[in-house]
């Protein structure tokens, strides 16, 4: 695992640096991210070949946590030796740093204790010299367990590193594994909900110029040596015969935020998932009997969605029909008539779905519908908001509450096919959930059936 101190002290460019390096020793990197992050795992998929993966201790306990790594460290190509198998997982804000700020759930370092996973420390090394001891002599201090295998300096002047590193290492007695020079073209530019997307950068430029500076700045085969960690031995859930009914999910640069994780829950469940493009196609895949709208980017792409008129009539048409439906965050939104007035779009839920300049919603939650179809009574599934678009009616079928918090709201639009919400969903969470909607579309399946 790659952790830092705290945000912004270049987690993200390190790891990116750690997998570029790997997959050009001729790894096969596993990318993963700890948390309810979509835009870092593209950036993790752009460089290794594979889907990234997400790991909370919030969303799932720690042995449910551990089975999900072990089987997410299987999703590679056939015949991948398993000694060039390589597991890289990017540290979310702070290494301690999980709900409320205080509480360990959800933080790095609960995940890394949950797999016993090997940590290397990202300082910012900036302005900084001998206070950089203490920093990190109290990070080390909250290690019970021993995980911190490794220091990475970043923004560190190649000749300053080498008294910077042999201090650092003389008095904590961690070895400082390499560093990085201050450069702005390192950095990913930000908008409102995260990083840019990789296609909205020139990351096959930047990629090389980071594997250049890294490569002379850090040896890969002394990190290894510090990283080894036992297997987790692997049970394998029981499932369903798989593919019992075709699931049609939404993915092109509109639609793309949706967990690896929930995909395998899907096929579990019995589903055999169909791609489709919103932006491209014309229509629904014909095989399909059930459709989930994941979140994404529709505002950047609402006059595009809207110019594929026959992608909406679709979607409605399939609707109308009950064919069953998830959608979350941007897929919610594309079911509405317009986005910042730009339509017509799919119009099965009535309004504009408008920019506000300010976060709604943001943070991890817990739900459960009222009427218990996708969830039963006395659980929830869990996942996190994070939008700055809102609309007029955004739904009341959902009982919602914050982790931290005893206060309950209501959002969504649930039946006993349908559920959707701005809310984004980690199906392993709840396996009642995509269970019940799977369900809900072999029935639906059935009908068309009798119907023909």
């Amino acid at each position: 695992m790659i952790a830092a101190d705290r945000s912004g002290s270049g987690k993200t460019t390190v790891t990116r640096a750690l997998m570029l390096s790997l997959k050009n020793a001729g790894c096969t990197v596993i990318p993963f991210k700890c948390g309810p992050d979509y835009i870092d795992p593209m950036y993790h998929a752009q460089i290794t070949g594979l889907r990234g993966h997400n790991l909370d201790t919030f969303f799932t306990d720690r042995e449910k946590t551990r089975q999900l790594f072990a089987r997410d460290c299987l999703d590679v190509p056939e015949n991948t030796p398993i000694r060039n198998r390589i597991a890289v997982v990017e540290g979310v804000m702070g290494l301690y740093d999980g709900l409320t700020g205080f509480l360990p759930e959800g933080s790095s370092y609960d995940l890394a204790e949950a797999l016993q996973m090997p940590i290397i420390l990202c300082i910012n090394a900036h302005g900084a010299a001998e206070t950089l001891l203490a920093v990190i002599s109290g990070i080390l201090s909250f290690d019970k367990s021993s995980l911190i295998r490794g220091i990475f300096l970043n923004e560190v002047s190649d000749s300053f590193f080498p008294q910077l590193a042999k201090k650092i290492e003389d008095y904590t007695g961690i070895p400082v594994i390499g560093h990085l020079p201050k450069d702005d073209a390192f950095n990913v530019k930000s908008r409102h909900l995260g990083l840019r997307l990789p296609d909205e950068t020139d990351t096959d430029l930047q990629n090389s110029r980071l594997f250049e500076e890294f490569s002379q700045r850090c040896n890969i085969y002394r990190l290894l040596n510090l990283t080894e960690m036992s297997d987790i031995d692997y049970v394998r859930p029981k499932k369903r015969i798989s593919g019992l009914v075709d699931i049609a999910v939404a993915r092109d640069e509109a639609f793309d935020f949706f967990y690896r994780e929930n995909e395998f829950a899907l096929e579990d469940a019995g589903a055999r998932i169909t791609y489709f493009s919103p932006l491209h196609d014309e229509k629904i895949p014909e095989s399909a009997k059930g459709l989930i709208l994941p979140g994404g980017y529709p505002e950047r792409y609402a006059e595009a969605l809207s110019k594929n008129t026959p992608m909406p009539v679709s979607i409605r048409n399939a609707i109308k029909n009950e064919m069953p439906v998830l959608a979350e965050c941007g897929g919610f939104m594309y079911l509405h008539e317009t986005i910042d007035g730009k339509g017509p779009l799919v119009g099965a839920l009535d309004g504009d779905c408008f920019y506000t300049g300010k976060s709604v919603r943001f943070g991890y939650l817990k739900a459960s519908d009222k009427e218990h179809f996708f969830v039963r009574d006395g659980e929830d599934i869990r996942g996190h908001e994070f939008h700055y678009y809102d609309v007029k009616d955004p739904g009341d079928c959902a009982v919602v509450s914050k982790p931290s918090s005893s206060k309950k709201r209501e959002a969504g639009f649930c039946d006993e096919r349908d559920f959707l919400s701005f809310m984004h969903f980690y199906y392993p969470s709840c396996p009642s959930f995509p269970a019940h909607f799977v369900d809900e579309a072999i029935k639906y399946g059935r009908k068309i059936q009798k119907q023909l």
